[in-house]
């Protein structure tokens, strides 16, 4: 489709893509790294653009309709590509809760209520040992020592509880360090955010995870894509999430790897044999 000459949809043309450009500069602004990279090229793109554009009406354009629809696919596959980071803090953010809940179902842990109604019912239990019925009255000290004995032995259970939790948690983190130096050795990317769990699971798991993200690293280096470590780190996500992230950077030109120049290659448009000048 040519690019209209007349003032008005040249205008209304010019004014989207400055208010376009303008968004991406500011989003540029906030972030670093890769992002900031991404958003850079992008902004560039846009101004070629508005450069491009017929200054006045009748004037023949400089840039072409293709460069025009391939600059707001890069912009569009850009924001789909930060949809999918912010997907995933959404949900490590979203998953705290969950853990609670289950610790809760399990067992593992107990609310504030359900503990206070097991040591009533302990205080009961010694109470019922002693006199034979639990609606005989006791003393003050008798009581008094009764919920000394019932909490130190609370206490007693929980301390021992806790060690056997931090034992296996500083088991896990061992196991998870030992696993994040074998994969930096290997050059593989380390998984982050929920996806880092992995590191602490079973060998068969693990084994299992860390052979299909190698697979998926060959696949998008095959794929002549060049990207930063924080987002091949997206290489260790399930299928699902792998595939949308996926199919997002190889459409994004600016992950592209750039071929090296030949060596010794002529200047000249076409390329050609270069002149060599013996030296008399």
């Amino acid at each position: 489709m040519p690019i209209p000459k007349n003032a008005k949809d040249l205008n209304g043309i010019r004014d989207f893509f400055s208010h376009l450009k303008t968004q991406f500069a500011s989003a540029s602004a906030v972030y670093e790294g890769p992002i900031k990279k991404l958003f850079d090229e992008v902004t560039g793109r846009l101004q070629g653009v508005l450069d491009g554009l017929p200054k006045t009406e009748g004037d023949e354009p400089v840039v072409s309709s293709g460069a025009l629809f391939e600059t707001l696919a890069s912009a569009n596959n850009l924001v789909s590509l930060l949809s999918l980071e912010f997907n995933k803090v959404k949900t490590a953010a979203s998953a705290t809760p969950d853990a609670l809940a289950a610790a809760l179902a399990t067992g593992t842990h107990l609310s504030k209520a359900d503990h206070e109604t097991q040591v009533k019912a302990a205080v009961d239990a010694a109470i019922v040992a002693r006199t034979g019925d639990k609606g005989d009255l006791v003393s003050k000290s008798t009581v008094s020592q009764l919920c000394s004995a019932a909490k130190d032995l609370g206490l007693k259970e929980g301390r021992a509880q806790f060690q056997t939790e931090l034992d296996a948690r500083q088991a896990g983190e061992k196991l998870a360090l030992e696993r994040k130096t074998a994969l930096t050795a290997a050059g593989l990317p380390l998984p982050e955010a929920e996806a880092a769990a992995i590191l602490a699971e079973s060998e068969e798991r693990y084994n299992a995870a860390r052979t299909t993200t190698e697979a998926r690293v060959k696949a998008i280096t095959a794929a002549g894509l060049d990207l930063p470590a924080e987002l091949l780190a997206n290489c260790w996500l399930p299928d699902t999430d792998f595939q949308k992230f996926q199919k997002t950077v190889t459409s994004i030109p600016a992950l592209k790897r750039t071929p090296p120049a030949e060596p010794f290659a002529s200047p000249a448009i076409g390329g050609g044999t270069p002149t060599v000048r013996m030296l008399g």
